[in-house]
């Protein structure tokens, strides 16, 4: 009876013991983009290597800012327990995923995904590329032309950047860009051919030829058969000369205050 207890104290033990110990095994982790745009999702499959069984335990997952040290996400990741393989040590894999649309990534920006079991972890980080404008013939669609301006509003001695595309069935050799003043006046004309990528740009410069307060446009026409407007604002007064003007009547304030006292006396 004394040997059987014994016995029975060995093996609960024996049981007893692993289980007060962290997992000895080693983890991996890999993922299908490391390099991505904002808004795409990033697949991630790792794998826990051990010959001790992992008992259907939680990987928890973290995804920090790798500058700031900042938590975006928390995730958690159940090892699937039915798809063991086995290479040198017994693997179960897991997986999960990142989406960074979430509103906490920003572009510009590398962050660090961690999985952790027990007392081991293993990391990954992903970049998210700056947002690119789109180009002037990707927002083309269906239009035969696009002209576009580097602003809506412009002062005295700025310049003005005018800038477009053609659609294959609107290009030509040479185009036409008339500008018109708020009374639909033709205050500039250019000719110009046509980048080979359908592309073309010019540039003007907000003088006395723009003295008239309000909306500005600009038209490009192409052979005839297709055109395209797009309007701009230019104040009577731009920044520049209300400035001055500023100036001008804080200093006359300032000489009539001086010599009030001067012309008391008289």
């Amino acid at each position: 009876m004394k040997k059987i207890l014994v016995m029975a104290v060995v093996l609960l033990t024996i049981s007893i013991i692993p289980s007060s110990f962290a997992w000895d095994g080693v983890m991996a982790m890999d993922s299908d983009k490391r390099n991505v745009e904002h808004g795409q999702i990033i697949t991630y499959e790792g794998f826990l290597y051990g010959d001790y069984p992992i008992d259907g335990k939680i990987v928890s997952i973290t995804v920090s800012e790798k500058e700031t040290k900042e938590i975006i996400l928390k995730i958690d990741a159940i090892p699937d327990l039915k798809s063991i393989k086995y290479f040198e040590n017994t693997a179960w894999p897991f997986t999960f995923q990142v989406d960074t649309f979430y509103n906490e990534f920003a572009p510009g920006k590398t962050y660090v995904v961690e999985a952790k079991y027990d007392d081991k972890s293993t990391k990954l980080d992903f970049f998210i590329q700056n947002d690119q404008e789109p180009t002037c013939l990707e927002i083309l669609e269906d239009y035969p032309i696009i002209v576009l301006t580097d602003k809506e509003k412009y002062d005295q001695g700025d310049v003005i950047s005018v800038s477009g595309c053609l659609a294959e069935k609107s290009f030509t050799k040479g185009i036409n860009i008339v500008v018109y003043d708020p009374d639909g006046n033709k205050i500039g004309v250019s000719t110009l051919v046509p980048n080979p990528d359908r592309t073309f740009s010019e540039e003007y410069i907000i003088d006395e030829r723009f003295g008239l307060n309000g909306t500005y446009s600009v038209q490009v026409d192409s052979g005839g058969l297709y055109s395209s407007t797009k309007s701009f604002v230019v104040p009577e007064f731009g920044s520049i000369v209300m400035i001055i003007f500023g100036i001008s009547f804080a200093m006359i304030l300032i000489n009539k205050s001086v010599f009030r006292p001067f012309t008391n006396l008289t």
